[in-house]
């Protein structure tokens, strides 16, 4: 791993920003949930005993793309803290993100409300919060996965691009006046706690929601500060990777760490396995206990680290499964897996219609060949015709301003 001088200065960055590999995982996130939804939708992860807790479980997916959203909308704002840089400013944060998610949605949920290939939408006041995506911010359950189902976690991903700046922020303020390595400490620190203020919050929403004041607990599941651990995470290894770009010793330790990347996937392999094997966590929406969905969560953030590790930390291309995961199949399907992930599920729903098969029924090889070609053709006009050429004119658009 090359690594830039230790003295700290404006012009240093990472060589590894993007990380060779990353958008092969991204990949995998995404058809992670593909296959979730399509053996749900089959009735294969309620009908098996044996395949059915291991297909419930593959929504790790979501979790995956969270953690992966901390580390690289994180990183900036660590680097321009420990060079001494200009921090991102918020404004033009949140415009580049409103562009990466809003008019790509809009167009999905505009085709396929109209055509039936989505969950119902009730009322003006429904349609204006699922266009707005705040619909989970409803005190309706049944608004929660109104629309296109999975867009929930599109909410819950706005609310963690409107914090970050203020969490960046904070973190500046707690390293301030200290050491590089002290600051890179603290910083760390600080992601834990964070994610010990989710644990925190899902614990009174529960207590709340226990006692019979309203609904909260049951719909706060799909809010921001619920998965916050899972960014956190994401944003600890953010702050790793800036601390090994500037200093290294602490990269060189890092890399050897993670260059047994063989270690890191079989613990992922193994944590995957105890959990779906060895506790009894529900099947589907279904939630099990709250102590076993938070040590599921918790599985999950563990997971998505030993994924990420070896992509960020070890040497690029080193082992098979980095090539693999950085070929250039692999990265165009990470590049479209936002329009993967928006538009699967409406694929689900044309199998069942063509052959004619109630929900919880029909062929699931059949219904995964739907939703996965369908969804990465939709997904590559979406980006070329749509994403592609706003992010570019929203690029421009910042130049000017600037």
């Amino acid at each position: 791993m090359n690594n830039p001088s230790p003295s700290p200065s404006p012009q240093t960055s990472s060589p590894r920003r993007w990380f060779e590999g990353l958008n092969g995982l991204r990949a995998i996130a995404a058809l992670l949930i593909v296959v979730d939804h399509s053996a749900e939708s089959s009735g294969l992860t309620f009908h098996s005993d044996f395949w059915g807790p291991y297909l419930a479980r593959l929504d790790i997916g979501v979790s995956i793309f969270f953690a992966l959203s901390g580390l690289l909308l994180f990183y900036p704002f660590v680097m321009a803290q420990l060079t001494h840089g200009n921090t991102p400013a918020a404004a033009p944060f949140w415009f580049r993100r409103f562009v990466r998610i809003y008019p790509g949605y809009w167009i999905a949920l505009l085709i396929v409300l109209p055509l039936g290939l989505s969950d119902p939408v009730r009322g003006t006041v429904g349609h204006l919060m699922t266009f707005g995506l705040v619909h989970t911010y409803s005190r309706d359950p049944g608004r929660v996965f109104s629309g296109i189902t999975q867009s929930w976690s599109l909410v819950t991903e706005i609310g963690f691009y409107l914090a970050l700046p203020f969490l960046a922020w904070v973190g500046r303020r707690l390293g301030k006046k200290h050491s590089l390595d002290q600051q890179a400490v603290r910083l760390l620190l600080w992601c834990s706690m964070l994610a010990f203020s989710s644990l925190i919050f899902r614990v009174v929403m529960f207590k709340v929601s226990k006692f019979g004041i309203g609904t909260w607990g049951s719909i706060s599941v799909a809010w921001t500060p619920s998965y916050l651990d899972l960014f956190a995470a994401g944003m600890g290894l953010a702050v790793l990777s800036a601390w090994s770009a500037v200093n290294p010793a602490v990269g060189a330790r890092l890399s050897q760490i993670a260059q047994r990347t063989w270690i890191w996937w079989s613990l992922a392999a193994l944590l995957f396995w105890a959990m779906c094997s060895q506790l009894p966590l529900a099947r589907g929406l279904f939630r099990a206990s709250f102590e076993l969905e938070v040590l599921r969560q918790s599985i999950y953030g563990l997971i998505g680290i030993c994924l990420i590790v070896p992509i960020v930390f070890a040497r690029p291309r080193s082992t098979p499964f980095l090539r693999f995961l950085d070929s250039r199949v692999m990265d165009y399907l990470g590049i479209v897996s936002y329009g993967i992930y928006l538009w699967h599920k409406a694929f689900i729903y044309v199998a069942h219609n063509v052959f004619d098969w109630p929900e919880l029924t029909g062929n699931f090889w059949v219904i995964l060949a739907f939703s996965t070609f369908g969804s990465i053709a939709a997904a590559g006009l979406s980006h070329r015709l749509v994403e592609d050429p706003l992010t570019k004119m929203g690029k421009r658009f910042l130049q000017r301003s600037r």
